[in-house]
């Protein structure tokens, strides 16, 4: 399953990320659970911090989403809990940051790597 990850986006459009990052999640938890699939690694994202009081954030520092993206990957993060309890669905999350960031250094130090 691919989710919609498009922060902007999914401001304009909430619809459209709860229907494909829920919706079709749910579906998909449906579908292992009818097969037998026991095990999930989700791609979640740090956009379930929302705006952090601190830095570096810590995992178990307040979940508090500012946007129809990072909740709608909290909510599905929500659900894995529970499919677990009820249905001994073993999941882990991975909470991905950005993994360079978009500034004019960083992006000539890549260029001249590549070249």
């Amino acid at each position: 399953m691919a989710a919609d990850a498009l922060v902007g986006e999914s401001v304009r459009d909430p619809a459209k990320y709860y229907r494909n990052n829920v919706v079709a999640g749910l579906a998909l938890l449906d579908s292992m659970r009818e097969r037998g699939v026991r095990s999930l690694v989700f791609s979640s994202s740090a956009a379930v911090y929302g705006e952090p009081a601190k830095q570096p954030i810590e995992e178990s520092d307040p979940k508090a989403p500012t946007n129809p993206y990072g909740e709608t990957k909290l909510a599905f993060e929500n659900a894995l809990r529970w499919y677990s309890s009820a249905y001994g669905l073993r999941s882990i999350s991975l909470r991905y940051f950005n993994a360079a960031g978009a500034t004019a250094r960083c992006a000539s130090a890549t260029i001249r790597r590549r070249t």
